[in-house]
């Protein structure tokens, strides 16, 4: 009788075992995680955008599951512009790379023209009297043109938000123009390295759980940004 009584303890410690591991894994996979880019340009990586005066500020949100989204503004300044049908601004992207290196795709946001749309077309700018300032894309996992995305293309998404949150390897958020494009055999116009925010870390986790925060290649941003043209 009391190995009875003991072998049924131990079945139902095993089992809320089971249920509590499972309902970590499920609170891990909802955490959301966000990282911010601000985004100039980078003669370093870019030579062709070493005298651009354009600017873009992102914040990407990611979760365990591989959801992730981003919300953007740009301001296309001078001789980057002006944003029209002949010069559109025809990609957004998140690489992996430092601040000198042109890396492979890890999420793309938007595309049109000479690069792939992943979810969508990408928006060409805000009306001034609109409330509208930037605009969310949701990204899609990079296996549109496998030489160009990280890995070949064969990688999960969940498994590439793991390397964002995990701060496995730097990162940078990337805006395209036609114009850009031509010019610079398609390294883009302006970018920046992402960087976690140190405000929006996720109540339930811990220092393991949380990528540590890259250095921003950010400079020149203006304290307040609208998407548009000057």
């Amino acid at each position: 009788m009391n190995l009875f009584i003991k072998s049924a303890a131990l079945i139902a410690f095993l089992a809320n075992s089971g249920v509590n591991a499972s309902s970590r894994s499920s609170s891990s996979n909802e955490v959301t995680y966000y990282f911010d880019s601000e985004l100039a340009r980078d003669p370093d990586a870019v030579p062709t955008s070493t005298y651009s005066m354009s600017t873009g500020k992102g914040t990407v949100t990611v979760r365990r599951d591989g959801t992730v989204t981003m919300n953007i503004m740009w301001i296309i300044r001078g001789d980057d512009g002006p944003i029209n049908e002949e010069n559109p601004v025809n990609g957004i992207h998140l690489h992996t790379g430092n601040k000198y290196t042109n890396g492979p795709i890890l999420f793309g946001f938007c595309g049109q023209d000479d690069l792939p749309s992943f979810g969508g077309t990408c928006q060409q700018g805000w009306p001034s009297h609109s409330a509208q300032t930037g605009t969310q894309y949701e990204g899609k996992i990079c296996n549109k043109n496998v030489k160009d995305c990280y890995n070949n293309g064969q990688i999960s998404a969940a498994a590439a938000a793991e390397l964002l949150i995990d701060g496995q390897m730097e990162m940078y958020v990337n805006i395209h123009t036609k114009k850009s494009f031509d010019a610079s055999a398609g390294l883009g116009l302006i970018r920046g390295q992402l960087s976690l925010n140190a405000k929006a870390r996720p109540a339930d986790s811990n220092n393991d759980e949380v990528a540590p925060v890259v250095s921003s290649t950010s400079r020149e941003m203006e304290s307040a940004l609208r998407g548009g043209q000057m």
